[in-house]
């Protein structure tokens, strides 16, 4: 009976600690940015996601990184630039699971697409990198006049270093509209766990 109390009572003391390791990483990934970027946490506006934005989870932020210098956009207008960051973490993988597999029937800005396959084109979603790893969900995504090739390399490799590990499953929307391309540990499209 001992054994059984001290199992349930660690139970939460486990969640907790997977949340401090992504909480330290979202820190280090701000602070990285910190000298080009200011953080928002309200009223930040930023694409609609779909229904991953409304899962419940164990953990969820989101925030905005505003560029501190103003610089041309597509529409060659001086603005500062923008980066909408969301981050899910869920309490175990098959949540995360059930997460994805209801997220991609609805997808950004009601798209659907399916695992493991490409897609030309994703109507009306912005630029986007989503690293999926372990439990948790990171979203960075930026308004479509904005967009640069450059710099978006740039994105996808912080992405990487801060949020993903050499099993991260990675979805990118390339462009304004799509590509989408599942760049890293695609899931067999024959697979039925997001399904």
């Amino acid at each position: 009976m001992k054994k059984f109390v001290f199992i349930i009572l660690l139970i939460p003391r486990l969640l907790l600690g997977q949340t401090d390791e992504l909480n330290q990483r979202i820190n280090a990934f701000k602070n990285d940015l910190s000298t080009n970027y200011k953080v928002k946490t309200l009223n930040i506006g930023g694409e609609r996601l779909g229904t991953i934005e409304y899962e419940d989870c164990l953990y969820r932020t989101k925030f905005k990184l505003e560029k501190l210098e103003k610089q041309r956009d597509n529409l060659n207008r001086n603005v500062k630039f923008d980066i909408f960051m969301t981050i899910v973490e869920f309490s175990d993988t098959d949540d995360l699971n059930w997460a994805m597999k209801r997220w991609l029937k609805d997808f950004i800005d009601g798209s659907q697409i399916r695992p493991g396959r490409n897609s030309r084109s994703v109507s009306n979603a912005n630029p986007s990198i989503i690293v999926i790893e372990g439990n948790s969900i990171s979203i960075l995504n930026q308004p479509c006049m904005q967009f640069e090739a450059i710099e978006y390399r740039n994105w996808r490799s912080k992405m990487l270093t801060y949020f993903g590990s050499p099993s991260s499953v990675i979805i990118e929307i390339g462009g304004c509209g799509g590509p989408l391309n599942w760049t890293k540990n695609a899931p067999d499209p024959r697979d039925r766990t997001w399904k």
